[in-house]
């Protein structure tokens, strides 16, 4: 029996029940009288009751009950009306159930035993409520507007970014453009009319700074018809040192180092011209020759460039100096492909591969444009990190060695992509692979986030990795953030935050004063499209259940505090009217 009762304020239970023992002591020790026994043992009686009463009221029973399961049906944001109608006939005794964000559904949801949920779902932090029920979304009006988008929210000055997505129901002549800060017009495209259309903007910063750049769709009179916040912070950009070794020149390098030059890092070039003779060419730094790979030399350099037939050269002691060099260091390495280095060991290569038919390919950040690569594919292998990819397919990748990365590609003639006219292409490839191999920076503390957008009034959940024992989180009001430690990696901790103000915002490491995270907090009005078709994937993944025959169903119902009233004033009342009667 004391299995099927409960309490909502189980929390206050033994300091509720201690004081109704008191309260009722006290009320015992009042009424006693040796000459009226009999009274006495029937208002203590009484007096026990209106206590109960009390402490009911105070602690609010709940208890369970059994009944036949019924389907239920959620109404979401964005249903169809026809779905529910449909349901409604196949569904005799179909109970209907609104749905509010952020609001418990209640005793509502405590007698179904199926849930279909119509319409774009619930948010993802209100799955609780429906945690281990049976349910399947029926998806409803698909929204207009921005579905998808991708972008750096950090990027740095003089970078090529680009801002692709895509964008459901665009109206013909329409045009979606991208502003900066003022609401000047950067890049745009006019929709076409189709039913999903893909587009690509870019944009090149050039200040450092925290900006609100945004996507604005504009009519064809230049009317506002929809505008979306694009936040994002640009730094200043890191200047690297890159060694570039070839075992002759080749074109690859000359429009590489090109690149790597004009964005502002610091190259040296040694190319080999006859045996023991070499061509060296420097950028953005002094002449010093490279003569030969020592951990000293190399203990300067961030990003090692070298063909495959220059790395396989290399004597026993000096690929030791570059492992080494790797290791403890963090030195960057990109061997440029050969058709030698395919057919290589893995040993030798440190990668393994497989034939294909396939001499072209995609970007992924850019599918429509074609680009050479080899007659082989990366085989999946533990440890291989992508760092670029299309479709299923792995086009550039890296293994780590200890606080270094080895990377390769398996494409080919990537300069054509600037002879063709694709720059922006050309230069995004490459910065990427600059910056997944480079070396890193030790950062005592380090941020993630696990969606894009901060929401008001809605969690904004992050991660940190830090080497600091127990750290502590504040927030813009000094308020500390609860976290929650990695079970199997200690340096992982994990916490939520629900931001208030909108605009810009920080989050602070108290152990670490010299480490904030800046994120941008919107309105929950921002993004409503884009935020739809994410509220419904998550819930296609979580809710994918079947229909299941009506069964018997235990649930928690409350005892209305009706009875426990009545009784409490019934039981006063007496209290308070036997004295009169009794005394006349």
């Amino acid at each position: 029996m004391i299995d099927q009762i409960n309490f909502l304020n189980q929390a206050y239970f033994w300091p509720v029940v201690i004081g109704g023992i008191l309260l009722w002591l006290v009320f015992v020790w009042k009424e006693w009288s040796p000459i009226l026994k009999s009274r006495f043992y029937l208002h203590s009686f009484v007096g026990l009751l209106a206590v109960i009463s009390l402490v009911m009221l105070a602690l609010k029973p709940n208890i369970q009950k059994s009944a036949t399961s019924t389907i239920g049906v959620l109404l979401t944001p964005g249903f169809n009306r026809s779905q529910l109608d449909s349901l409604k006939k196949i569904h005799k005794n179909l109970k209907i159930i609104p749905y509010t964000i952020n609001e418990p559904m209640g005793s509502a949801i405590d007698s179904v035993g199926y849930y279909y949920i119509l319409g774009r779902g619930l948010a993802t932090f209100d799955f609780w409520q429906l945690e281990k029920r049976p349910a399947k979304i029926i998806k409803g009006y698909h929204p207009r507007g921005i579905t998808k988008i991708n972008y750096p929210s950090t990027a740095f000055v003089g970078d090529n970014v680009g801002i692709q997505g895509s964008y459901s129901e665009g109206k013909k002549g329409n045009r979606l453009v991208l502003s900066n800060p003022r609401g000047a017009g950067i890049d745009s495209i006019v929709f076409s009319g189709q039913a999903y259309e893909n587009f690509k903007l870019r944009m090149n910063p050039t200040v450092v700074g925290k900006f609100n750049y945004s996507l604005v769709e504009k009519d064809s009179l230049a009317t506002i018809l929809s505008s979306e916040q694009l936040p994002m912070h640009i730094q200043e950009r890191q200047s690297l040192k890159i060694l570039m070794i070839n075992n002759f020149p080749t074109f690859e390098t000359k429009y590489l180092k090109n690149y790597l030059a004009e964005v502002g890092h610091q190259v040296t070039i040694r190319s080999q011209l006859t045996k023991n003779k070499y061509k060296y060419e420097y950028f953005n730094t002094e002449q010093q020759p490279f003569y030969n790979f020592t951990e000293k030399q190399l203990e300067g350099y961030d990003l090692l460039f070298i063909d495959f037939d220059s790395y396989i050269s290399l004597s026993r002691a000096n690929l030791s100096a570059l492992h080494n060099s790797q290791k403890n260091n963090g030195l960057g390495l990109f061997i440029q492909p050969s058709t030698s280095f395919f057919n290589a060991a893995p040993e030798r290569s440190g990668f393994s591969f497989e034939t294909t038919e396939n001499l072209k390919t995609s970007l992924g950040f850019s599918s429509e444009v074609l680009v050479d690569q080899f007659p082989y594919n990366f085989k999946p292998e533990f440890g291989l990190e992508e760092i670029h990819q299309y479709k299923d397919q792995t086009l550039t990748a890296y293994h780590r060695r200890v606080h270094g990365r080895v990377g390769t590609t398996i494409l080919q003639n990537t300069y054509e992509l600037l002879l063709k006219g694709h720059k922006e292409v050309y230069e995004q490839f490459w910065a990427e692979v600059v910056t997944s191999l480079a070396k890193r920076n030790f950062k005592p503390t380090e941020w993630f986030h696990n969606s894009r957008f901060a929401y008001q009034h809605e969690p904004f959940d992050f991660k940190i990795r830090t080497s600091i024992n127990n750290p502590e989180i504040l927030n813009a009001n000094q308020t500390q953030i609860p976290l929650r430690q990695d079970l199997d990696m200690a340096n992982n901790w994990y916490g939520t935050t629900f931001p208030r103000t909108l605009g810009w915002q920080q989050l602070y490491l108290k152990n670490d004063s010299l480490s904030s995270y800046n994120y941008y907090v919107m309105d929950t009005l921002n993004w409503k499209s884009l935020r739809a078709v994410q509220t419904l994937e998550a819930n296609q993944r979580q809710f994918d259940g079947t229909a299941q025959n009506q069964k018997m169903v235990q649930f928690w119902a409350p005892i209305h505090q009706l009875w426990f009233f009545f009784i409490f004033i019934a039981a006063m009342g007496y209290l308070w009217l036997a004295p009169k009667l009794f005394s006349k």
